[in-house]
């Protein structure tokens, strides 16, 4: 240690202190000058957010106004479509009745199908007994006819 005296070392750190308060001082100077700026900005930007919520507050009303209006409209459009349901209601309980008047039409015209079926039965029977009967008659006629040639 025997190079430094203690005054050479006290010296230097008081140079080296006297630097550090010039930076702390130079650090200081520059902080207040940032501060300065922020507040220059934040007093620069009060007017416009405040502009900002008033457009923003302007615009939320007009769009409740819109939504009340569409709002308004769609119950319109509901109180029409209450009408029409019920209206097809109606529609729909009148097809029922003609459905149950067309099925009582389709059961008689279902006996009447029948009905016809032994008619037609009937006159096939019928058919078929003249059928028989002209072919008696022709037999006899022809029977007479051989028997009148032959008697000749």
């Amino acid at each position: 240690m025997t190079g430094i005296g203690f005054e050479e070392r006290v010296t230097a750190l008081e140079l080296d202190m006297q630097s550090m308060k010039i930076i702390i001082g130079m650090v200081d100077n520059k902080v207040e000058r940032v501060r300065a700026d922020v507040r220059q900005a934040q007093a620069a930007n009060t007017p416009m957010i405040q502009a900002v919520r008033d457009d923003m507050t302007e615009f939320r009303q007009e769009v409740s106004v819109r939504f009340d209006s569409v709002d308004a409209r769609f119950d319109a459009v509901d109180s029409s479509f209450t009408h029409i349901d019920a209206r097809l209601d109606r529609m729909d309980s009148r097809f029922d009745a003609m459905g149950s008047r067309l099925d009582r039409m389709d059961s008689r015209f279902d006996g009447m199908g029948s009905r016809l079926d032994r008619m037609d039965s009937r006159f096939d029977r019928m058919d078929s007994r003249i059928d028989e009967v002209v072919s008696l008659i022709r037999g006899m006629a022809d029977g007479r006819a051989q028997g009148v040639t032959s008697v000749n």
